[in-house]
């Protein structure tokens, strides 16, 4: 076989097969029923805690969820999609212009979510690592999804490193900070991706490092294409 019969034939197989290992997990997201289900029923697990969370609070309270952005409510699959299908690791300048696209389609249950919280009179804040200079395209994409508000924190890296995600949610309870509203906060609920988006071991938060919390006042989403554990050799149970 000849090498450009060898090249269309390989294009050929991999158009008919998608879900080839290099990117079968990004599919799975992407694709998958069984995902949309997982990640619809955690927002309405988070739904029910809020609902019954500011029930108990006292009249005129203030209070909000934090979330994280990136594959909790904005879906990244199509860059994943890209990235992989050309055999590229992930790139922050290639991802930068992928934002600015404002092409990130909403993870299944956010947006109802987002509308219980506002309905009950709760505020929302972003607690994203995107870099500062993303802010516009961020908001816009959100506000296209119907996700944004004029009265929600976007709260961003900056160049100051010690400009934490735990820093920023401290920002929002104190209400202290570029994060916050100026006044305390009751947090109702955290959602993310990861262990990072929810309160560790130190923090002020009653549940910091409590993994009781999870599921009760913490809700995690399954991001099988990227983390933390990617680092990891073994797992130790």
């Amino acid at each position: 076989m000849g090498l450009l019969a060898a090249v269309a034939a390989a294009t050929a197989v991999h158009a008919q097969n998608p879900e080839q290992p290099q990117y079968r997990e990004v599919k799975w997201v992407r694709d998958s029923e069984e995902y949309a289900t997982i990640a619809r029923a955690i927002y309405r697990a988070a739904a029910r805690a809020v609902e019954s969370g500011a029930r108990q609070l006292q009249r005129g309270q203030a209070w909000a969820v934090i979330l994280d952005a990136d594959e909790t409510a904005l879906d990244n699959t199509g860059y994943e999609m890209e990235r992989r299908t050309y055999h590229q690791p992930h790139d922050e300048t290639v991802f930068r212009a992928w934002i600015a696209r404002r092409e990130s389609g909403a993870v299944p249950g956010a947006q109802d979510f987002i509308a219980t919280v506002r309905r009950l009179g709760g505020r929302v804040a972003w607690n994203s690592n995107r870099l500062e200079a993303a802010r516009e395209d961020t908001r816009a994409n959100m506000e296209r999804l119907g996700l944004w508000m004029a009265d929600d924190r976007l709260c961003l890296m900056t160049a100051d490193t010690a400009y934490t995600k735990r820093a920023r949610r401290a920002e929002v309870a104190n209400g202290t900070g570029a994060c916050s509203w100026g006044q305390r906060i009751t947090v109702l609920a955290f959602v993310g991706d990861a262990l990072g988006d929810f309160p560790a071991a130190g923090e002020a938060d009653p549940d910091a490092g409590n993994d009781a919390a999870f599921g009760v006042r913490f809700f995690l989403l399954p991001n099988p294409m990227y983390g933390s554990w990617e680092r990891r050799v073994t797992r130790r149970r």
